[in-house]
């Protein structure tokens, strides 16, 4: 059975959430993640400054630099699963120790995209590129292969008769199915829009055309049982689909002519898409059961995201900035736009990640006193005052001496 890693961190903050107000359970404590993709002169081919690893801590609000991965012109994807991130470097896949910055394996791959990870700790690699010097597409024998989770060997690969029919960027995991986006996105005016299913447990792959407005999907999400694919088509506009994975020919989309997504900033806050158009501060969103876009931006006049990630729990949008040349930043929203943070952090942030962590009960860190009554966060700090949008644990003792449990959201 594959692993869904975005299902089980949503899985997982929910529980713990749940647990939090029937018992003395754990609670989360929060890194959120960012590989930044540095800066590289395509000019004189010089690493001006190499990619990195690092993260937020939810405690601090204040980032902190793991790993630099010299001599890296470039960075493309993060995955993590428990204390372990999977990075995809330019024609490299490595495995980071989280806790000790360590490398602990490394594989070259030629046009190494984009990861997904399965639930024996499989890594599904997406392969797409252009040469640096002919400027044509790499030759490349498949587009879709797995990496050994232990020592990243390669496993297989799928060949274009068998498995991905052109170049691949996006992939995603959803109840032991790889969903592929077969974009053939590095050879200009040739764009494709295919969604490609693949079953390692029936070995089965199937491909799928996603009509016409739907070519060059760059992301994929899911909602309520279905796929959402945002789509870059021919770079003069942009598309949402949404496909149902009970029969993956049932294809509705939406198109905005005109304008383009850019860097393929997306992410699912509550049930609306959040979309970052280039050239427009906010972003755009998409009411995902109706598929229609609604009037008013999120985060309306603030910095265009480079990346997006939004807090399983918080429901905070997580926004990845930068000039890309001298600055990156993560900006912190509320759902519902209020401003929490801003963090700086390396040039470049193009993945951000949430890593949700268990710390111990609440009543151990914040003892019960004679008079306990009090807000705690769910990290179990006794605080006086809270960023908005963080769910607080607040003690309060009753008239007959016992302590009633309060989970609210602080606004």
């Amino acid at each position: 059975m594959i692993y869904d890693m975005n299902k089980a961190m949503r899985t997982a903050m929910t529980f713990a959430l749940a647990l939090g107000l029937m018992s003395d359970a754990a609670f989360a404590q929060d890194e959120l993640w960012i590989l930044n993709e540095g800066r590289f002169d395509w000019t004189t081919g010089e690493v001006v400054e190499a990619p990195s690893l690092g993260s937020i801590s939810m405690e601090t609000l204040t980032y902190q630099e793991l790993l630099v991965f010299e001599g890296e012109a470039f960075a493309t994807d993060l995955e993590i699963s428990g204390d372990v991130a999977v990075v995809v470097l330019e024609n490299r896949v490595v495995k980071v120790d989280m806790n000790s910055g360590q490398i602990i394996a490394d594989t070259d791959l030629l046009g190494a995209q984009e990861a997904a990870l399965l639930a024996d700790g499989t890594v599904v690699v997406t392969r797409g590129g252009v040469d640096p010097i002919t400027y044509e597409p790499l030759p490349l024998s498949s587009y879709l292969v797995w990496l050994d989770g232990e020592d990243l060997g390669i496993e297989g690969e799928l060949f274009p008769f068998e498995g991905p029919s052109l170049p691949s960027q996006e992939v995603f995991v959803m109840e032991g199915v790889v969903y592929v986006g077969v974009n053939n996105g590095w050879q200009w005016g040739q764009e494709v829009g295919r969604l490609g299913r693949w079953s390692p447990l029936e070995g089965t792959y199937e491909e799928f055309d996603l009509g016409a407005g739907a070519e060059n999907p760059v992301a994929i999400h899911a909602l309520a049982g279905d796929l959402y694919t945002v789509n870059n088509g021919d770079w003069s506009s942009t598309s949402v689909s949404r496909i149902s994975t009970a029969d993956l020919a049932t294809v509705e989309t939406s198109l905005l002519s005109n304008v383009t997504a850019g860097c393929n900033a997306s992410a699912f806050v509550g049930d609306k898409l959040a979309l970052q158009i280039s050239g427009e501060t906010g972003l755009r969103l998409m009411d995902g059961p109706s598929m229609q876009w609604e009037d008013e931006p999120l985060n309306v006049g603030n910095s265009a995201a480079y990346s997006l990630a939004v807090h399983p729990g918080y429901g905070w949008v997580c926004s990845g900035v930068t000039d890309f040349e001298s600055m990156g930043e993560v900006q912190i929203h509320t759902s519902t736009g209020e401003w929490v943070a801003t963090i700086p952090v390396a040039i470049a942030p193009g993945n951000l990640v949430w890593r949700i962590q268990s710390t111990s009960n609440v009543d151990v860190i914040c003892p019960l006193e004679q008079n306990a009554e009090g807000v705690w966060d769910l990290g179990g700090r006794c605080v006086d005052q809270l960023a908005p949008g963080i769910p607080t644990l607040r003690l309060e003792r009753l008239e007959n001496g016992e302590v009633n449990k309060v989970i609210r959201w602080n606004h």
